[in-house]
């Protein structure tokens, strides 16, 4: 009955899991998976297998976390390519609207708006003309 400590510490691992799997965000869910971790070496640690807590710390948190990082950030952005000056009036194309340009500025922000809710950058790519566009 003295180590009630270590039924509050285990029972942060399942805790720690559910969290885990019911994020939606990318990034805390990063974190939450290093505090996962983190409460698996301690517990690890408790039961006197030192060497499972150190590798679970060293390789199942720290190294698990950076590349997990890595592959997230690098998996949410949506690449628009654009062309460089384009002109609507030069290549033929007419908007139905009756405008001659498009606010180009304010559709750029409402793409952000719109990719932010699921956590997403937008970068542009720009090309000289529609060939190398295509």
């Amino acid at each position: 009955m003295t180590d009630n400590y270590i039924y509050v510490i285990t029972a942060l691992l399942p805790l720690s899991a559910c969290m885990l799997v019911f994020q939606v965000n990318p990034y805390n869910a990063l974190v939450i998976r290093g505090i996962l971790g983190a409460v698996a070496a301690l517990v690890y640690a408790m039961f006197g297998a030192a060497d499972v807590a150190l590798t679970e710390a060293l390789v199942g948190t720290m190294l698990a976390i950076t590349l997990y990082a890595v592959a997230v950030r690098s998996s949410l952005t949506m690449r628009l390519g654009v062309i460089q000056d384009w002109d609507v009036e030069a290549d033929g194309e007419s908007l139905p609207d009756s405008k001659t340009k498009p606010d180009f500025g304010e559709l750029m922000d409402d793409l952000r708006t719109i990719l932010s809710k699921h956590y997403m950058r937008l970068e542009l790519v720009t090309y000289t003309d529609r060939e190398t566009l295509h």
